[in-house]
Formats: structure tokens, C-alpha cells, sequence
């Protein structure tokens, strides 16, 4: 039981939060891979001014596309490295907690 205010890390919660957040990467990636095999596609096999403004386009989504998958992938490493920052901080905590003051916090 935690008092009201108190900052709590739920391990399991982070956890399922990560292995979201990269499944849906996983997702991104594919689906990047799918858009780029359909432009080749295309590409090989309809040849007209239409067309090199559909690959244009599609070759700009790409670059966007990219840059969004860059942006979730640092968004889980800054994750990952704060959920690592308070598991150390709570080793800490529990290490220097000799006296009881940590378990006094924590309304034990």
C-alpha cells in the first residue's frame, strides 16, 4: 500500500510498456518494408510521368516514415534508460535504508 503523493516504479507495467512500444516498431518496419516493395513494384512495371510523381511521393512518406520510426526508437531508449535510472535509484534507496528511513518512506 503506497500513501498519496508517493512515486512508485511498477516493473511489470514498464516491462508490457516496452515490449509494446517495440512490437509496434516491429509493425512500423514491416510496413515500411511492404510500402518500399510496392513503390519497386510500380517501378518496374508502369512507366509514365503518373508514375514517377507516385514514387516521388511515396520516396517522400518514406523519408517521413523513417524519421517516425527514429522518433519511437528513441522514445523507448529514454524509456528503457529511465526505467533503469529508478531501479538503481531504489537499490540505492534500499541500500542506504540501514536506519529504516527507506521503509519509513515507503509508509512500511
Amino acid at each position: 500500500m503506497t500513501t498519496p503523493g508517493m512515486l512508485t516504479k511498477e516493473d511489470e507495467a514498464i516491462r508490457q510498456v516496452l515490449a509494446s512500444l517495440e512490437h509496434q516498431i516491429e509493425n512500423m518496419v514491416t510496413a515500411g518494408r511492404t510500402v518500399e516493395r510496392i513503390k519497386e513494384e510500380l517501378a518496374g512495371g508502369y512507366i509514365s510521368g503518373a508514375s514517377t510523381v507516385f514514387q516521388q511521393k511515396v520516396e517522400d512518406w518514406m523519408t517521413r516514415y523513417q524519421q517516425i520510426i527514429g522518433s519511437f526508437e528513441r522514445f523507448v531508449q529514454s524509456t528503457q534508460g529511465a526505467n533503469q535510472i529508478l531501479t538503481q535509484a531504489e537499490d540505492d534507496a534500499r541500500a542506504h535504508a540501514a536506519d529504516g528511513i527507506y521503509n519509513g518512506l515507503q509508509g512500511a
